[in-house]
């Protein structure tokens, strides 16, 4: 699939997605660093290293910032996107709402910007929500609203078409 597809379907993605301000990671070894609401703990989801390599893949194909952002920072990057993916699907397990799951996860990578260096735009952040959902946590994708899971599995269908 071609950039100029893939940044349309990241559009798409970027049009369903709420405002939201900007934050910082969730360890995937806390229970949990931004307050909630919810006194329930936050759960990391089960994944494989082979779904953690799938995850970075994509997510540096659906936002191509982060591959610059990965070349430049290293396992910080690498760690930081696996961080933010894994809590987005712990709040969003969690709290059951995708726009709280965004805005924590936004407000846990602002609080650690100033060491690693995330960019802090809503393209990264829809990156990391989007590809989060078709690799780390599918199983919570009955959760998102119909009109953006429709956007999301369009961005799926497109990540599964070979680059050339």
């Amino acid at each position: 699939m071609g950039t100029v597809a893939l940044l349309i379907l990241v559009g798409a993605v970027i049009v369903v997605a709420r405002p939201r301000t900007v934050a910082a990671p969730v360890s995937r070894q806390t229970s949990t660093t931004v307050p909630s609401s919810s006194s329930k703990p936050l759960t990391a989801p089960k994944v494989t290293v082979a779904e953690d390599a799938q995850f970075l893949t994509d997510v540096t194909e659906v936002d191509p910032a982060l591959t610059a952002y990965e070349k430049r920072a290293g396992n910080v990057a690498l760690r930081s996107l696996l961080t933010d993916g894994s809590a987005f699907c712990a709040f969003l397990n969690r709290d059951r709402d995708i726009d709280t799951a965004m805005v924590s996860v936004a407000v846990g990578a602002r609080q650690v910007e100033s060491r690693t260096h995330l960019p802090l735009t809503v393209t990264t952040f829809n990156a990391v929500d989007a590809v989060a959902l078709l690799t780390l946590c599918p199983s919570l994708q009955p959760i998102v609203p119909p009109k953006d899971l429709a956007n999301i599995r369009r961005l799926g269908a497109a990540l599964a078409v070979p680059s050339g």
